[in-house]
């Protein structure tokens, strides 16, 4: 009887360690168990990156005349929307001309001349299809509001302006294309008195304007 109960609690020992060796891990912490997905990031605030501008553009080299040039502008401004959609610039199109407004404090440093990252992205953005359209020329018009005196004024446009003229060289565009101006608290875009600030006159116009074949 004795080496019964012996021989059954061997049996009994055996089973529990078969038993133990098949469950251990647990599935919930086994290595192969599926994780938890981790939680999406919070959308960002403030202006969306523009599109990434291509590694190598290839001009059109088409001669403009009335007859094509009202097209060639057409594409160049779908392609200017497509690439800036969501990146604070402004696109306006009276006529054959073009022009972009972008405001200082998305362009710029905060109190600074200095291209912000995100202003360098727009720029480049802008050089990319500027390329493209090889047939146009472009004014870069810089302008303040009426916080700062008139001649500090324009020396502060006319910062902003050669900023912004020298990213698109430095992005591709031929310099000889690109004329820079500045042109102060003049042609505000909120009309305002002396001394006061307002962020939607301190700004740069990029004007686009075909070149017409003579």
């Amino acid at each position: 009887m004795r080496r019964t109960l012996i021989i059954c609690s061997a049996a009994l020992l055996l089973l529990s360690c078969e038993e133990r060796r098949y469950t251990y891990p647990p599935p919930s912490e086994s290595p192969m168990a599926p994780q938890p997905s981790p939680r999406p990031s919070p959308p960002r605030v403030g202006y969306i990156a523009p599109t990434p501008a291509p590694k190598s553009v290839k001009p059109l080299h088409v001669v403009l005349t009335s007859q094509n040039v009202g097209g060639y502008m057409d594409g160049e401004e779908h392609d200017l929307r497509v690439a800036l959609r969501g990146s604070g610039v402004g696109v306006a199109r009276p006529g054959d001309a073009m022009t972009l407004y972008l405001r200082d404090d998305m362009l710029f440093l905060a109190n600074s001349s200095a291209v912000s990252p995100h202003g360098a992205q727009v720029l480049s953005a802008i050089a990319a299809v500027t390329q493209r359209y090889d047939a146009t020329i472009l004014s870069v018009n810089g302008y303040t509001d009426a916080s700062a005196p008139p001649d500090r004024a324009v020396v502060m446009s006319q910062e902003r302006a050669d900023a912004v003229a020298q990213a698109l060289i430095a992005s591709g565009v031929d310099k000889p294309r690109i004329a820079v101006h500045a042109l102060g608290a003049a042609h505000p875009k909120v009309p305002t008195g002396p001394g006061i600030s307002e962020t939607r006159n301190r700004r740069v116009e990029i004007v686009i304007t075909p070149k017409m074949q003579a």
